[in-house]
Formats: structure tokens, C-alpha cells, sequence
């Protein structure tokens, strides 16, 4: 648990200071008067802290931690009466741990397989066809029953395995990775430095904190000195013991304690580069992440899919409380035989639905599983896959997603931003010989350049504010390469600096910013020492600036390629980085984002005409205004209306919180109106992860981000979530042909039988027959989710329309009416099907096969066959099923039971007129309905 903590991020990020020393108190006193005003729990803290009865558990921690960081150095170990700055002995910290629980500030435990199979088996479809079937046993309707509990056996268990899978997989993931971390124990009394499981550290352990090392919770770093252990051997000299202690948060990125954050960054600057102790003050589900896992365990909010489906289930279940008593009556009142028409008008209910349905969506969610998972992909939430069809936004952090988390010199220059070779020269040496640990930046500046003859120089890097601020002149020299021993400290090259000189040197800065290069000031000073061990930041004061390191995260090889792929998808992507803004805007820049072409694909154009239009509107916006950082939106909180329209429009959001980062996620969900994809893998990230429509995570990322991730992917790459997004829309565009097909094509017998049943004495269908076609057509659909998917289609984000399912289902289903008439009048006139006891098989053939024919016809808007062909295996099912159908007739038994004969070979030819007639008639209703609803098909 917990989160990386680079200590150079402080030392290179924190903003420049006054130099005078502030009494703590008077320091917390001043931050705690900007807090906002539900964490403002008062400028002065009484002795048992003040009232939080009425606050929520984050502002209860931040309030303790608060009280925490007014406690001097000296008085940290008198907190408790068992902390001693030697540790705990083994048993002293067992009790502890039996105390406070296991330091895990999540449930690590997944979910029981009962709760796994209910949430399987909850589906509003599922529930559907299990009330019908429950009817049907009722009225002594036993196959059907076993027909419709097989479709819901089959698809829970289908879904509960597959989850079952991937949560077991998740689960591995999580817990093959074990931190451990330093402690002082006391072993006989003696304290001794060992390794312990960071979940078995307790309040009041002592822990060793370098540099990329995980916090084992909310602690408090001890500026007495430095780790003890190690003072001995250590010729550097201590940190002043006046001096407030360090609170840093599970998340020390948050600004909701800002304040925290603010006292960490004036510190941080004086922390020396080594081995630091902290004293860990609150572990697992007392920790400020224990609060951000409390939001997690929320209910999920309902998500355009879930909502989509929710909605048509109810137009199903509205179709069925109006179309079955409408039968019941009419058929009742035709035939008398009432009993018969409860019969009948529960088929008519269950011909309307689709009973393959759940089958249908988990089949296809199964299937793009597998192939999603060869894409280095983990699924541990089956919805998660249609929601990747619908999203039409992806917020993504920066680093290791758009570039490659690889810290890199991009150049040397001095004060005017000219190439120079003295800057790297001298920060190689610093690198070198630096006291403490090294960071990742001093491995790219020693990787750089490898190995150099050494000075005997004072040299120091960091921010350049806090560089420049210990400067006293500046090293006047033309941009060109010169030998480190050839450098003179003397008037001629170096001028005394002024605040015009100053001013200069932050004006290049900038400019070296917005050209997207973080910034290593470089300053020198002839010093006469003895060896390395013997500097301190005490001697950090009279240097000469010498100029800048510029470095750089290069883009990733394939950033550009997948964004310009989601930008195709109609899919936008928004930046939230922890990085200056003006970094960020560069790489944003470089990659295409501000790039009017892109902005105006990821808006919901439809057309051509809505596509230029929303060019002509991007070409028209300030870059300035797409970039919008956290103190920003903090100040537009009051006003929700300024507040969304800045999030609306904003590419880049910098420096949020993890609460303020789960805003902007709400904001442009617009309450379900559009979905929206989160990748993240940090603490910060996980609020977010769990409010978007799809939580990305990383198998790299914390443990708590992937615990609220749907998705894990093994490979941080855009390129997979475009992939993702691709399959996402192929599952989703399946699932809504088959309901599409499924449900006109339903519609359109009922109404033809509820026609038949006003002037026929008899029912046209059996409701035992009209079942077995339905079954016939529904099992032809089965390989839906193998179907070819037209590229266009693909487009565009894709989601769950009830209005148009209901608009296809009515403008489309009743044309097969006509066709249905024309044979129940044959079946009259010709062959004499007058009374119910004459046995026939016209209208099953009839409907059958129209039904297996016109699939070819509703997959697509395009003419089937020649511009859109159906896959082999859609192909090869329907023929075997049409097959299946052509040969009930004829089956000894079979035939019998289904009250069904052999029809007279001139039927056939009739039929095959009236399926040519019907795909004619469909192909011109096609056109028409493309033109008056804008080309939408599926």
C-alpha cells in the first residue's frame, strides 16, 4: 500500500520560499487561514483538537494530521508511552498489530462467489425471461419453462465463470507484489535495522525513507537527524532540531490539504539527499487513503450501458403489457376458448422478447474477452467492454502513458539559452560526487556522460528558483564548449547579479519551459574541501549561476499514432497531470491534441457539415484556454454552470486533487450523457478510476487504483485502450443488431397474430410452434457475436437507445404483416385451413424462413452480399438452421407433437416469391428509414 514518494520531485518542484526561518506554529497558523472551509477547523488548536462530529472522514484525518504537524520534533516520541526513537521489540509490535489490524487501507479480499453470482445473475433481461417462465410453469407450460431457465443458467454461468476468472487473475496480480520496508526493531534490547512486510508496520515504528521509497502510511519525517542507525558512520552534519516535523500523507499530492503539502515544500528544499527516519503516526484504515478507499466502496453510479439496458427492458416489458392482454381478449372473444387465450397471449409474451438475449450479450462480452485478453488486457468487469464502445472521452495522466517515463538531457545551455557544454559537465560531477543517494536525474545526467576527469569544485542543482535564490552573480560566458579546469570565478567571468539579471535568467527559463523541458539550474563555486562527506546545504549560499539542464520525457514511439487513432474513433482525449502546465501544453502540442482536426472529431458530429462546423469553432479557440489547473477549478466551485463549461472545454487539467479529479470525470459524464474512460495508476487516480464509465489501471500501478479499475492492462499504451475501444464497439454493435433484429422481427409476427386473431376461428400458430420458431431463430443468432462489423459503424461511440430500438422494432417489424396475411388467406382459400384441428406447417415455413433470410438484410444499412458480407460462421449457422427448419415437417414424431404436415411441393415456390418480395420490400423501407433518420441503422 501506499504511494511513491520521490523526494527530488520536492526538491525540483517546490516553490520558492523566504529564506528567514518561521516558527512552526505561526506556519501552520498562516496555511491553515487559506484551507477551504470545510477542512478550516480553526487557526489555534485546543489540546483534544477540535469538533469533527459533523465532518466527513477525510476532514476527520486531515484535522488529526493537522493537530499532528504542531507537534515539536522533540515531542514526537511522547505521543504514546510505547514510542522510543530505538523501536519496538518483535512482541511490543505484535500487540500493537493485534490492536490496530493489518496496515492495508483497502479490502484486499475479493468478492464471495455467492456475491459474484448474484451479480451475474441480476440482469434486467435475465429477470425478465425468469418472470415469464415462471408464468409459463404456472399454466402448466413445462417446455417452456426449461427453454426460457436454460437461456438464464446459461448465461449467469457463462458470466460468473469468465469474472470468476479474470478476478482471480487480478487478485494474483495484486498479491504478487510484496513491499517491504526498513525498521528499527529491537532485537535483545538492541535496536537493529531489519526488513518487515510493509502491512506489519504499526504507529510509532521508526522507518527508513529514501529517495522512490513507498510511505508505509501517514508519518511524520524526523529532521532531528538522519537515520539513526546510520549517524555514526555519517560526516555530514545534522539538520537543526528547531525545526516543525514533516506530515506527508498515503497521497501527498492532495490539495485538499494543501497545507500539508505547502509545509512538506518549504522543508523539503532542507532535507539532505539520504536516508531519512520517519515516524509512521497512522497505518492502514486510520490513513488519509483509508478515506479515499471509504468513496471507493460506494455504490458504482449507473453508467450510460447499464442505463441503456434498463430502459430497454422497460419498452420490452411496455410492449408486452399491451400486445398480450390485446391478444388475450381478441382471440377470447373470437374463439370463446378463454383458457386457450391466457395460452396464447402468454406465446404472444414470450414471442416478444428475446429469450436469447442475455445468452447473446454474454456470449459476445465472453468472446471479446478472449480476444481483448491478447492484447495483454485483464477484463475484470464484463460491462467494462461495452462501456469501452460507448466512450467518447479518455482522460489519461501523462507520463508513461503519452511519454515514456524515461527522464532524459535534452540539452545544456547557459544563461542566455545558448548550447553549452558547462552546465552538464558540472552537473555530471555533481552526480558523481553528490552526498545522499542518487535520482533517477542524476543516473540520465551520469548515463549522459559518462565517465569525466573530477574537480574539486562546489557544485549544487535543483529548481532553478531555488538555485537562483542562493546565487549572488553569474557566470558571463559565450555558448560553446570550455574544460572545467579552464573555468575562472573572477570578475571578468562573472557579473554581480541584479534584479534585471534575475529577471533574465527566470524569462529564459520560461521559455525553455514552454518548449516543454523541465529545468536543472546549474551553480558553481570554488570551494576548498576535503571530500564530499564534508558539504552540507549550510554551504549552499554565495554561488555563481552557471545555467540550465534541460531534460526531457520523450514521447512514447506509438503516442501519436493512438491518439490520432482515438481521434478517428470520435474519442477525446484529455491530459491530467501532476506536471507544470507548460509541459504538458508542449507535449499536448507535439502529439497533435490542440490540432483544430482532432478537436473536432472527438466532438459528436455526425455528419460532414456538424464535422466542418466544429473545426471552424476549434480553429477559433486560444490554446490558453484549453489548459485549466486545480487551484483554478477550486476557484470556480461556487459557480457550477463557469465550472462545467471550463471543464467542457479544457485538453489539459494540472495539479487536481484526487476529489477534483473525480469532478471533471462527473462533469463530462454530464450525469450519463456520454461515457468516459479514466486511465490511471496512483492513489490520486483512484476516485476517478472508480467514477468514470471504464477505470483503466496499469498492473504497475497501486494496489488501490487497480482494485477500482475494470480494466488492467499488462502494457501502458494508449495503443491497447484504442484496441479496446475498437472491440468495445464490435461487441456492442453486435448486441444491438441482434435486439434490433430480434425484437422488429418479434414484433412483426405478433402483429400479424393479432391480426389473424380477429378473423381467424382458430389461433394461426400454436403457441407451442410459434416457441419452437422463435427458438429456431434465436439459436441462428448465436453467432452473432462472430459477425463482421461494417467499419463505419465503428466510428462513431455506441450505445444502448431504447428510442431506437423502439423506432426499428415498429418502423420495420410490421412489414412482414402484409406477407402473413397473403398466407393465411392462401391457407383459407386454397388449401382450406379453416378449423384448428387441420394440421398445416405454411405459416411456420413461411416465417421461418423469412425470418433466416432477412437476417442478411438487417445486419446492415448496405446492400447485403455485394457491399456487406455476413462471417462464415453467421453464414454456415443460418443455412444449418434453416435446414433444421425445412426438415421438422417430415421428422416422424416430431411432426405430430408440433401438430404439422409435409406442405405440397407448389408451397415452395409460393415461398420463394413472398422471401423475394419481403427483402425487396425491406431494402426500400431501408432506404427510406436511412434518409429520414440520418443515416442511423443500428
Amino acid at each position: 500500500m501506499g504511494i511513491f514518494v520521490r523526494l527530488y520531485l520536492r526538491l525540483f518542484c517546490s516553490p520558492p520560499q523566504p529564506r528567514t526561518e518561521i516558527h512552526h506554529a505561526v506556519l501552520i497558523d498562516a496555511i491553515l487561514a487559506s484551507l477551504p472551509a470545510r477542512f478550516r477547523v480553526g487557526s489555534k488548536f485546543q489540546k483534544h483538537g477540535p469538533d469533527i462530529s459533523t465532518q466527513t472522514k477525510e476532514a476527520e484525518i486531515t484535522a488529526k494530521l493537522a493537530r499532528l504537524a504542531r507537534v515539536p520534533v522533540s515531542d514526537v516520541f511522547e505521543l504514546e508511552p510505547t514510542w522510543s526513537p530505538d523501536g519496538f521489540s518483535e512482541e511490543t509490535a505484535a500487540q500493537i498489530l493485534d490492536v490496530y489490524g493489518l496496515n492495508i487501507p483497502v479490502n484486499e479480499r475479493p468478492l464471495a462467489a455467492l456475491s459474484l453470482l448474484w451479480i451475474a445473475l441480476w440482469n434486467p433481461f435475465n429477470v425478465l425471461l425468469t418472470i415469464l417462465a415462471i408464468i409459463n410453469a404456472a399454466t402448466d407450460s413445462l417446455p417452456t419453462f426449461i427453454v426460457m431457465m436454460t437461456m438464464v443458467v446459461a448465461s449467469t454461468s457463462l458470466r460468473y465463470w469468465q469474472e470468476m476468472k479474470s478476478m482471480v487473475q487480478a487478485l494474483k496480480l495484486v498479491r504478487s507484489i510484496v513491499t517491504r520496508v526498513r525498521v528499527i526493531r529491537r532485537v535483545n534490547s538492541v535496536p537493529q535495522e531489519i526488513e518487515v512486510d510493509l502491512r506489519h508496520i504499526v504507529p510509532g515504528d521508526v522507518v527508513a525513507v529514501a529517495s522512490g521509497d513507498v510511505f508505509p502510511g501517514d508519518c511524520v519525517v524526523s529532521l532531528q537527524r538522519p537515520w539513526p542507525l546510520r549517524r555514526r558512520r555519517s560526516r555530514e552534519r545534522c539538520c537543526r532540531s528547531t525545526r516543525p516535523s514533516v506530515l506527508l500523507p498515503w497521497t501527498s499530492l492532495s490539495n485538499s490539504i494543501s497545507w500539508i503539502i505547502g509545509m512538506s515544500a518549504w522543508l523539503a528544499r532542507r532535507l539532505q539527499p539520504e536516508t531519512v527516519a520517519v515516524v509512521v503516526v497512522c497505518t492502514g484504515k486510520d490513513t488519509y487513503m483509508a478515506a479515499i478507499a471509504e468513496e471507493l466502496n460506494r455504490k458504482r453510479p449507473e453508467n450510460a450501458i447499464q442505463l441503456g439496458i434498463r430502459k430497454v427492458s422497460y419498452v420490452l416489458l411496455a410492449f408486452m403489457a399491451v400486445m398480450a392482454p390485446a391478444v388475450f381478449i381478441v382471440q377470447g372473444a373470437v374463439s370463446k376458448d378463454w383458457k386457450g387465450a391466457v395460452m396464447f397471449a402468454i406465446a404472444i409474451a414470450v414471442g416478444i422478447t428475446p429469450e436469447m438475449l442475455p445468452m447473446i450479450v454474454t456470449s459476445n462480452l465472453a468472446l471479446s474477452a478472449v480476444r481483448i485478453a491478447r492484447q495483454k488486457v485483464i477484463v475484470k468487469r464484463f460491462d467494462a467492454i461495452q462501456n469501452l464502445g460507448a466512450v467518447s472521452v479518455l482522460c489519461s495522466d501523462k507520463t508513461g502513458t503519452l511519454t515514456a517515463d524515461l527522464v532524459r538531457v535534452g540539452k545544456s545551455v547557459n544563461i542566455k539559452g545558448e548550447l553549452s557544454d558547462l552546465p552538464i559537465k558540472l552537473s555530471f560531477i555533481n552526480s558523481l560526487l553528490q552526498t545522499g543517494s542518487r535520482s533517477p536525474i542524476d543516473r540520465a545526467i551520469l548515463d549522459y556522460v559518462g565517465e569525466e576527469e573530477k574537480e574539486a569544485l562546489f557544485i549544487t542543482k535543483g529548481a532553478v528558483e531555488e538555485v537562483l535564490e542562493r546565487c549572488v552573480s553569474a557566470l558571463m560566458y559565450e555558448g560553446l564548449s570550455r574544460p572545467i579546469g579552464n573555468i575562472e570565478f573572477d570578475s571578468s567571468s562573472s557579473t554581480t547579479l541584479t534584479e534585471a539579471g534575475r529577471l533574465e535568467i527566470l524569462n529564459s527559463a520560461k521559455r525553455l519551459n514552454e518548449d516543454g523541458l523541465r529545468l536543472i539550474a546549474v551553480a558553481a563555486r570554488k570551494a576548498f574541501i576535503k571530500g564530499h562527506a564534508s558539504i552540507s546545504t549550510e554551504d549552499e549560499e554565495d554561488l555563481v549561476f552557471v545555467g540550465f539542464v534541460a531534460l526531457l520525457d520523450p514521447l512514447k514511439p506509438d503516442a501519436a499514432e493512438a491518439i490520432q487513432k482515438l481521434g478517428s474513433l470520435h474519442v477525446q482525449v484529455r491530459i491530467l497531470t501532476g506536471d507544470v502546465p507548460a509541459v504538458a501544453a508542449k507535449v499536448a502540442r507535439d502529439l497533435g491534441l490542440f490540432n483544430s482536426v482532432n478537436l473536432s472529431k472527438a466532438t459528436n458530429a455526425r455528419s460532414p457539415k456538424d464535422e466542418e462546423a466544429a473545426s471552424d469553432i476549434c480553429e477559433r479557440i486560444d490554446e490558453s484556454s484549453l489548459i485549466v489547473t486545480g487551484p483554478e477549478l477550486a476557484e470556480l466551485a461556487k459557480d457550477t454552470e463557469l465550472l462545467s463549461e471550463t471543464i467542457e472545454r479544457a485538453i489539459i487539467f494540472a495539479k487536481l486533487s484526487p476529489y477534483q479529479k473525480l469532478d471533471v470525470v462527473k462533469a463530462l459524464r454530464g450525469g450519463g450523457r456520454r461515457a468516459v474512460a479514466f486511465l490511471g495508476d496512483g492513489v490520486n487516480d483512484a476516485l476517478a478510476i472508480r467514477g468514470a464509465d471504464v477505470g483503466i489501471s496499469v498492473d504497475s500501478g497501486t494496489e488501490i487504483a487497480k482494485e477500482a479499475a475494470d480494466v488492467i492492462l499488462l502494457e501502458k499504451s494508449l495503443g491497447v485502450v484504442a484496441r479496446g475501444v475498437v472491440e468495445g464497439r464490435i461487441t456492442l454493435l453486435n448486441t444491438v443488431k441482434y435486439i434490433k433484429m430480434a425484437c422488429s422481427s418479434n414484433f412483426g409476427n405478433v402483429f400479424s397474430v393479432l391480426i389473424a386473431s380477429a378473423w381467424l376461428p382458430y389461433q394461426p400458430m400454436l403457441p407451442l410452434q410459434l416457441l419452437v420458431q422463435n427458438l429456431l431463430y434465436d439459436f441462428s443468432q448465436a453467432s452473432i457475436p462472430w459477425d463482421n462489423v461494417d467499419p463505419e459503424y465503428l466510428e462513431h461511440p455506441k450505445t444502448w437507445s431504447a428510442w431506437s430500438i423502439v423506432r426499428f422494432m415498429v418502423c420495420i417489424g410490421p412489414f412482414s404483416s402484409p406477407f402473413d396475411i397473403i398466407t393465411f388467406s392462401i391457407n383459407w382459400f386454397h388449401y382450406k385451413i379453416r378449423t384448428a384441428d387441420s394440421p398445416w406447417s405454411h405459416l411456420h415455413k413461411q416465417t421461418g424462413f423469412w425470418r433466416l433470410f432477412i437476417i442478411q438484410f438487417l445486419r446492415t444499412h448496405k446492400i447485403p452480399i455485394i457491399q456487406s458480407r455476413a462471417s462464415l460462421p453467421v453464414v454456415l449457422v443460418t443455412f444449418g438452421v434453416a435446414c433444421i427448419s425445412m426438415a421438422i415437417p417430415y421428422i416422424p414424431k416430431l411432426n405430430s407433437a408440433l401438430q404439422m404436415t409435409p406442405p405440397v411441393p407448389m408451397f415452395y415456390a409460393y415461398l420463394v416469391g413472398t422471401v423475394a418480395g419481403y427483402a425487396l420490400v425491406v431494402h426500400i423501407v431501408k432506404t427510406i428509414y436511412l434518409r429520414v433518420f440520418n443515416g442511423e441503422w443500428l
